[in-house]
């Protein structure tokens, strides 16, 4: 039998559709949030069928000899009636709950976003009646069809479920897309997962969300504390209250791309999710700092408005601001304990330099040898400079802050005399900021600043080695000597190539012989 769905207003808005902001991943949500929502509604009914064993959504990508890629999103849930159907088919038709599916359009807007073309087919539990019906939205922009056919199947009443196939693709998945988009789909539906009652497929795998672990301090007493607190407060904002529910916590381990806040409405993610979590600058700061790298959290604002694609949510004005207010006030001491808190190895500069200036002065390279300790904000860092680094995934990958401990000052200055003439050396250690050059040598009011910056990504590898880092103590000091030396002794402020190779050679020579004597 077949029947028709008046598609009414104007059939030729539905190719608009295909100019929508989506990101892959936020139009593929529109359907598991259909298909979520069909389930959360029915989830009893399902369960006192005896075949049931929990919520499969799959998301399939392939190849169709006749019609190229298409894009299939096939579900077990409870499936539509006749009048679910036509709702989810017709413009400006929004459902009578509005829960995941707040606005009623997504069906209709990510498909035609997908593809020039895509069907439906979905049938009732226990109805024994499918639903079929097709759209080509260049053909209704073309000929302003004001109906569209739907097929009406007889079926066995144990078959439930709604398949979509969109094929003739606007977009396509390949590539780098595969991944991000499987990343970010766990990201988003991380509640869902964890419950084992739904499980989604995309390209035949199973999507897992793997949790953060928690940092756990040892307290000086020897107990434990588990930083992760539960959170639960409102705001009053023109007449209106708003809900925060859920949690907030430090990560066991920092990460530059996985920390940051989750914003949650009805169980899934509207801000963030994998990457692109929450982090307001008021509370987060910088991305090369600790809070920026630890705070993380999840938080259900269930009656807060979302924008129509349901990636971000309508701040209304002023609403964000009071928002950040009060998630300052609930995270100020796991801030403070982000900024505080290590858990690597202790590194100091205080054995190296003393060491380093016991071997050059045994060595005969320089004497009268004074070191004192001077505040960071008395020596001035050097300037970024650009590296060939990605800013954020790289800073990470690179950084590792966590791993190392600083214990005591990083500044020391180093008051020689060489030759006769005396030299004041600032000694200081970058450990912020990967994305600066390795060492900086400048001259300030007749001293030397010389910053090593052990963040460096070269360094990586050994920055938590105490041998390593008094060995290349020793050669930096070698070398910036050698460095103002060479320029001191030159003409017209050129140096040869080879003179501070030489020197250092010379200089590093004598403190080997002066470690045998």
């Amino acid at each position: 039998m077949k029947r028709k769905i008046n598609i009414r207003p104007t059939t030729s808005v539905y190719a608009t559709y295909k100019n929508i902001k989506y990101e892959i991943w936020t139009a593929i949500s529109e359907f598991v949030d259909n298909s979520t929502q069909s389930y959360f509604d029915n989830v009893r009914k399902l369960e006192a069928v005896k075949y049931w064993k929990g919520l499969n959504i799959e998301i399939i990508y392939e190849k169709d000899p006749k019609v190229g890629d298409r894009l299939i999103i096939k579900d077990n849930a409870y499936g539509m009636g006749y009048q679910d159907f036509t709702r989810a088919i017709m413009l400006d038709s929004p459902p009578k709950k509005r829960t995941r599916s707040e606005f009623g359009m997504g069906l209709k807007t990510a498909a035609c976003w997908f593809g020039k073309k895509w069907s439906v087919e979905t049938v009732e539990l226990g109805s024994g009646k499918k639903y079929f019906t097709s759209v080509d939205v260049l053909h209704l922009q073309k000929y302003k069809d004001e109906e569209i056919e739907v097929e009406e199947i007889d079926c066995s009443t144990r078959e439930h479920g709604t398949t979509i196939t969109i094929w003739d693709l606007n977009r396509t998945i390949v590539g780098r897309q595969v991944k991000k988009t499987k990343d970010q789909l766990c990201g988003i539906y991380r509640a869902d997962i964890r419950t084992g009652a739904i499980n989604i497929f995309f390209k035949g795998e199973k999507l897992t969300f793997e949790e953060p672990k928690i940092l756990i301090e040892t307290l000086p007493d020897g107990s434990s504390k588990v930083w992760k607190k539960e959170v639960d407060f409102s705001i009053d904002f023109r007449e209106e209250k708003y809900t925060v529910k859920g949690f907030i916590a430090l990560r066991e381990t920092a990460s530059t791309s996985d920390a940051g806040f989750t914003l949650m409405k009805n169980g899934r993610a509207i801000i963030g999710g994998y990457e692109n979590n929450y982090r307001p600058e008021e509370i987060f700061e910088k991305p090369n700092s600790f809070v920026y790298q630890r705070l993380f959290g999840e938080l259900n604002m269930d009656n807060w408005s979302v924008v129509q694609t349901k990636d971000d949510f309508d701040w209304k004005n002023g609403l964000e601001d009071v928002f950040i207010d009060k998630l300052l006030e609930e995270c100020s001491d796991y801030i403070k304990q982000a900024k505080d808190y290590r858990k690597g190895k202790k590194t100091t500069i205080d054995v190296g330099v003393t060491r380093l200036v016991e071997s050059f002065a045994k060595a005969g390279i320089i004497e009268n040898v004074e070191i004192q300790p001077i505040k960071i904000d008395e020596m001035p860092s050097s300037a970024q400079v650009e590296v060939d680094l990605q800013p954020q995934a790289d800073v990470e990958k690179y950084s590792d802050k966590e791993d190392l401990i600083v214990d005591g000052d990083t500044c020391k200055k180093i008051q020689f005399d060489r030759h006769g003439k005396p030299y004041v050396f600032n000694l200081r250690l970058e450990v912020d900021d990967p994305l600066k050059q390795w060492l900086y040598i400048s001259k300030r009011d007749g001293e030397f600043d010389i910053e090593w910056n052990i963040r460096h990504p070269f360094f990586k590898p050994y920055i938590n080695d105490p041998a390593f880092l008094e060995v290349m103590e020793q050669f930096i000091f070698a070398f910036a000597l050698s460095e103002i030396e060479s320029r001191e002794l030159s003409e017209n402020g050129k140096i040869e190539p080879a003179t501070i190779r030489n020197k250092m050679n010379e200089m590093l020579k004598d403190v080997i012989k002066g470690g045998k004597s």
